[in-house]
């Protein structure tokens, strides 16, 4: 397992210690880059938030004030409580001629005390973070590094408070960097004419570098095995930050190992959550992280602040995801939970996102929405085209993963079958349960929601193993259904600035014209954004997921989120 070692406050310099025995360690508390008697004051509090330094340009530098003290005199350098000396490890330079190297810095461990010698030079230090924050209630994250020097008889102790940085997910108003799939089997037609086009889709929404594709497992659902997150500190020339990959709590997906034989390496880490028993045993669909996204930053109605944005999980009624301990540890984006057991795959991505917008907030809901779907059906009906297929797609069925429903219906035959009906009204209910929770804590204008047309069929998932192993799904509960789209969900796409990547709809034509596409560009257009359309319809939605599920990005990530 990766461990994460940035700290949320930097020493950069330290002025002469006066006479007489004071030692003084102090960190650039109000983060300005320098170290100045404007840090001394708040030194006590930290307002922001293996036995090798590899890294030490990561690392927490710290300096003690030089000392003049007898020959006699030593001092040790440690850090408390016990739980954050566990987790994390001192360091001392040794070689000042080069600060980067790790062969330049030596473990401080409890026996290596410091003579009058070095303390007279001053001590350059730096603090290495071993352990995420996992669980608050063993480590919060916060550390107070201690000076203690006797000189003599006289003995005294200073003391600098530091704190780990959070692991933060990202938002869509972060600009992407690299846009990420699955390679798959190459000998699959069908995955390789999706990564033609959704290629075709990045150079279109202006990503300059190519796709990063993930090439050890055929596991096709790049959203769902990884979660790109970050974490960041300030530095003197902005912010200082890593990527920390998410390996999902899914014991038995090997596409996640991608996280730790792929993507770790220099500024990038990986983080494995304990998945061995309990909740994260199996390959259950909640702990996937297309059931992962995150509200932008905001004030919500009670006042409280997200500066880095806030995530929204679904629960499968009383089942809730395994990583949330570990979520709420970080202590910044605390998970709003909604439900989303109503569905056979269970994500928020299948139902909900966030948008760049043009309001006071800098961004607006986007949601499914059954009623304008089936206003759009009866829009065809009215023209005279209720003869005309539901789903327009036109290649053939072959290597789809699952029977898709509704493949040859008729809009006519559609809109008069009753469990269609009643599926759709079943699954409005929770929309619009799960838009009211949204609605309560941000202060958004309800009319500044955007509204996707989208409908849903029932279906009975793909359900259980057989090797002793729990289902890849939930199973449905007396009388409620699990639902998926019927058509390709528009709203599951990848939001690239003020481009949308979106799923082909493959809606019902009439004079030619796609209705639900048409309909897709007007609501997104209402965002002041421009579509592009990728062919998922064999290569993911067969399979109950869409274009979303299937890629991932890594953004931005020298954000100053703390200011």
């Amino acid at each position: 397992m990766f461990q994460m070692n940035t700290y949320h406050a930097l020493c950069l310099g330290l002025a002469a210690q006066a006479a007489g025995l004071a030692p003084e360690i102090i960190a650039d508390t109000n983060r300005d880059g320098n170290l100045d008697q404007a840090d001394r004051a708040n030194k006590g509090v930290c307002d922001a938030s293996g036995h090798l330094l590899l890294a030490p340009e990561l690392a927490a530098p710290l300096r003690t004030a030089p000392l003049q003290l007898s020959e006699g005199a030593v001092a040790r350098v440690y850090s408390t409580p016990r739980a954050a000396y566990e987790r994390t490890r001192l360091f001392y330079l040794e070689d000042d001629s080069r600060p980067n190297a790790t062969e330049s810095w030596r473990l401080v461990d409890q026996e290596l005390a410091f003579n009058s010698s070095q303390l007279a030079a001053g001590l350059t230090l730096a603090l290495d973070g071993r352990e995420l924050v996992e669980d608050a209630s063993v480590w919060d994250g916060f550390v107070v590094v201690k000076f203690d020097v006797t000189d003599g008889t006289q003995h005294a102790v200073d003391s600098v408070a530091l704190k780990m940085a959070p692991v933060l997910t990202h938002h869509h108003l972060q600009r992407v960097e690299i846009l990420l799939s699955t390679a798959g089997n190459e000998s699959s037609p069908v995955q390789s004419e999706f990564i033609r086009q959704l290629d075709a889709a990045r150079q279109r929404a202006g990503v300059a570098k190519p796709l990063l594709l993930f090439n050890q497992s055929d596991d096709i659902w790049a959203q769902d095995f990884v979660e790109p997150a970050y974490a960041s500190m300030p530095g003197p020339q902005g912010p200082i930050s890593i990527r920390i990959i998410l390996r999902s709590a899914q014991s038995t997906r090997t596409a996640g190992r991608q996280v730790f034989e792929q993507l770790r390496g220099p500024g990038i880490g990986g983080y494995q959550p304990l998945s061995g028993i309990g909740q994260g045993f199996g390959h259950r669909e909640i702990n996937s992280y297309g059931n992962l996204e995150t509200i932008p930053p905001y004030t919500s109605k009670d006042g409280t602040r997200y500066p880095a944005g806030r995530i929204i999980m679904g629960k499968h009624f009383e089942r809730m995801p395994a990583i949330l301990p570990f979520l709420h540890a970080q202590g910044v984006q605390s998970p709003l939970i909604l439900e989303t057991g109503w569905m056979v795959i269970g994500h928020v991505d299948e139902f909900v996102q966030f948008l760049p917008f043009n309001n006071s907030l800098g961004f607006t809901i986007a949601i499914a929405d059954t009623h304008s779907a089936l206003d759009l059906l009866r829009g065809v009906q009215k023209a005279g085209s209720g003869k005309a297929n539901a789903i327009s797609f036109n290649g053939t069925m072959e290597d789809g993963g699952f029977p898709v429903v509704g493949v040859n219906m008729t809009v006519d035959e559609l809109m008069a079958n009753e469990t269609f009906s009643r599926v759709n009204a079943y699954s409005q209910k929770y929309i619009d349960s799960n838009l009211e929770i949204l609605l309560r804590d941000i202060p958004l204008d309800r009319v500044d929601v955007i509204r996707i047309p989208t409908l849903f069929h029932a279906s009975e998932g793909f359900g259980d193993t057989s090797d002793g192993l729990p289902s890849h799904t939930e199973t449905t509960l007396e009388n409620e259904y699990l639902t998926a789209s019927f058509w390709p969900a528009s709203i599951n796409g990848v939001v690239v600035g003020d481009h949308y990547i979106t799923p082909r709809p493959w809606g019902p034509v009439v004079a030619g014209e796609d209705v639900f596409a048409k309909a897709v560009e007007a609501a997104y257009g209402k965002a002041g954004m421009t579509v592009s359309y990728v062919d998922d319809f064999l290569s993911h939605h067969a399979g109950f997921g869409d274009v979303h599920c299937g890629s991932n990005t890594f953004r931005q990530t020298d954000l100053a989120w703390w200011k």
